[in-house]
């Protein structure tokens, strides 16, 4: 290992960053809806939502908070919708 990335892999455990592969929601919302689609998909609505679309949306609040793994999400004005969507995990 050469000493300037080594210099860096010690920079970025001392300052405890997380690898770039680390578990987080690329939208985070308020509050939502889920409908069943069959074959244990939802189509996923939610509002307050704050980051960008893709594939990882997290509900914080009500009947639908959980974290999902969708196959298509668009986020617009805070407003998301989100489709063959799977729950990762239930809040």
């Amino acid at each position: 290992m050469k000493p300037f990335s080594l210099a860096i892999t010690v920079l970025t455990l001392s300052l405890g960053v997380a690898p770039a592969h680390a578990s987080t929601s690329d939208a985070v919302c308020f509050s939502g809806s889920r409908t069943p689609t069959g074959g244990g998909y939802y189509k996923v609505s939610a509002s307050g939502c704050d980051g960008h679309s893709g594939t990882t949306v997290t509900i914080r609040f009500g009947p639908a908070a959980g974290t999902y793994s969708c196959g298509w999400t668009f986020l617009w004005n805070s407003q998301l919708g989100a489709e063959n969507c799977l729950v990762s995990s239930s809040a």
